[in-house]
């Protein structure tokens, strides 16, 4: 996927970076130099159905909201230990391209062929973990879980049950990746516009092969350009840094 020009980073991820490092990925002062835009107008609020929560914990602060997916993550990462990757340097940083592997063609064929080109036990993990979070996490609107019309982070986790909306199932694949041993520097955030004129927001992973989409909005992971999207920006992982998609 090539990058275009450097833009603001989405509001909703200068905020996580500022609260939550980790799960931002890039160090906190070089976030905080981000441009903030106004969170109504850029939120990432795709759900992919009608859902609907009544809870009063959803009237607690974010500032205090302590619980999160990784309270349950260790029997998670557990299950995924079998499906490791054998060569962690088949996976590129998000954006990078091998020439000798990957043309500006590639990206055109089919979905099925795309995925012939990765090693199984790769793709095995990725399915895996989407369709685990996709399963996993319940949809649920920021305004629902913190009452803000925008608010990334991991899920969050209420009578052991996780909620969240689309970003949130982005940073827990992220999350997950990461503990079954992929380089951080492999997975990038992005925002797109679906068919139906959303913001949503997505995981990239990179391959040697290409860019594949985790997204909560499809069970099995997609070359990026197979999508029905409108590109918007992503992220340059490692980094606060966003990008136009050229």
């Amino acid at each position: 996927m090539p990058r275009g020009e450097t833009v603001a980073a989405p509001p909703g991820f200068v905020d996580l970076c500022q609260r939550d490092e980790a799960s931002c990925g890039t160090p906190l002062a070089e976030a905080a130099t981000t441009t903030t835009l106004a969170l109504t107008t850029l939120s990432t609020a795709s759900l992919g159905r009608s859902w609907s929560l009544a809870l009063t914990a959803a009237t607690k602060a974010p500032a205090v909201v302590e619980d999160s997916a990784a309270t349950l993550g260790l029997a998670m990462v557990e299950t995924l230990k079998p499906y490791q990757p054998q060569a962690v340097e088949d996976f590129l940083p998000a954006g990078v391209v091998r020439e000798a592997v990957q043309a500006p063609a590639a990206m055109a064929v089919a979905p099925v062929a795309q995925a012939a080109l990765l090693d199984k036990s790769q793709l095995k993990l990725i399915t895996r973990v989407n369709l685990q979070v996709n399963r996993d996490v319940h949809s649920a609107s920021d305004f629902d879980l913190y009452g803000l019309n925008e608010f990334w982070s991991l899920p969050r986790v209420i009578d052991g049950k996780m909620y969240g909306d689309c970003e949130d199932y982005a940073l827990e694949k992220r999350r997950r990746l990461i503990a079954a041993g992929i380089p951080a520097e492999a997975l990038s955030m992005a925002v797109v516009v679906t068919h139906r004129g959303e913001r949503h927001a997505v995981l990239i992973v990179a391959f040697e092969a290409g860019d594949m989409v985790l997204d909560n909005l499809t069970p099995w992971p997609t070359p990026w350009a197979q999508l029905n999207y409108t590109w918007v920006e992503r992220q340059v992982a490692g980094s606060s840094t966003w990008t136009t998609i050229a």
